[in-house]
């Protein structure tokens, strides 16, 4: 697997976790005691990186081949995404994003 393909995954993987965890830490962790912050936070992370691992490990079994179009689809989902966190919730959305 490329370092260009690893760092993509990885920054998708961490951006992920961020908004997650910051979404829920600004709107669901006062109502939650220690031990259920500290679950949520743990079942996302473990859930997250679960996928990370994988997707990781499927990579790998292509033997490094690697499929420009899947690539390309995925950096414009990745900015798309990176659009999306910079909108506010109370604007409307434009429709589905094209990938």
């Amino acid at each position: 697997m490329g370092v260009p393909v690893r760092d993509f995954l990885k920054r998708r993987r961490d951006r992920a976790v961020g908004s997650i965890l910051g979404f829920a830490e600004r709107e669901i962790f006062e109502s939650l005691d220690e031990r259920q912050r500290e679950a949520l936070r743990r079942t996302v992370l473990d859930a997250l990186n679960g996928y990370h691992d994988s997707v990781l490990d499927l990579v790998k079994a292509e033997d490094g081949v690697r499929n420009d179009v899947v690539i390309e689809m995925l950096e414009r989902l990745d900015r798309n995404l990176a659009r999306m966190q910079t909108t506010r919730p109370s604007e409307k959305s434009e429709g589905p994003v094209r990938v």
